[in-house]
């Protein structure tokens, strides 16, 4: 598989990674893209920082504007390796 195919499916399985969603296979290959790729952990950091300060702010849903841009992120991080 290549880079760019591993960083799609990274991207897909993000939100399961978070969630605890992920079975065993899917997040030993998700952790061993994470080693190997700077835009992937760049992302993650990004996902861990938004986490942390909806939790801060205990709020029991995102606001839309920052659900917004995360999805745009997401998006521009896709659209970027294609």
């Amino acid at each position: 598989m290549s880079h760019v195919e591993d960083c799609k499916k990274f991207i897909q399985y993000l939100s399961e990674h978070f969630d605890g969603e992920l079975g065993e296979e899917l997040e030993v290959e998700f952790t061993l893209h994470l080693e190997h790729c700077e835009k992937a952990r760049a992302l993650v950091r990004t996902f861990e920082r938004t986490i942390i300060l909806h939790r801060q702010t205990r709020r029991t849903t995102l606001p839309p504007d920052i659900h917004e841009r995360l999805r745009a992120a997401i998006k521009a991080c896709q659209e970027s390796d294609e």
